[in-house]
């Protein structure tokens, strides 16, 4: 049990390290999300329910560091979690191209339907809204090519 949970555990405080770190160095919060690019790691590697469950973790802890608004990236990480470990139960993915490719679709997907949920509800966006998931997107496919070169090396033998 413990050799499985320490390399998720180790993922994570990178994550949480990266977060903490960007505002230093940008002075400010920034778009790009380190823990979607985590989920992209762990759901490829850990299946449908590893995916709905780091989705759903994750989300929260998102929500936690971006939204005022609970839930929002909590759902729309469950389901992009779901995806991404059927996906990564269908086909052999390995690589850091293709990481960095999903990580981008996610994020995309993500403030896609966040996006959709404000609206529904009424609520602002910000006002360069596209550009910002386009530059944010980058930036997390980035840090999922970050990502991936630990993971490869943690995950030798088994799934999350």
């Amino acid at each position: 049990m413990a050799k499985r949970l320490i390399p998720v555990l180790l993922l994570l405080l990178l994550a949480v390290g990266i977060q903490t770190l960007i505002p230093l160095i940008s002075g400010e919060l920034t778009i790009a999300n380190p823990y979607l690019a985590v989920l992209v790691t762990l759901a490829m590697r850990g299946g449908r329910l590893g995916g709905v469950v780091w989705g759903t973790f994750l989300g929260l802890v998102s929500d936690a560091y971006f939204s005022p608004y609970i839930g929002f990236h909590g759902m729309t990480f469950c389901v992009i979690g779901y995806l991404l470990g059927w996906l990564g139960s269908k086909l052999l993915i390995t690589g850091i191209l293709p990481m960095a490719f999903f990580a981008w679709g996610a994020y995309v997907a993500d403030a896609t339907a966040v996006a959709g949920l404000y609206r529904l509800l009424g609520l602002p966006l910000a006002s360069p809204f596209w550009i910002s998931v386009l530059l944010g997107s980058l930036i997390t496919a980035t840090l999922a090519a970050i990502f991936e070169l630990p993971a490869r090396r943690l995950f030798r033998k088994g799934h999350p």
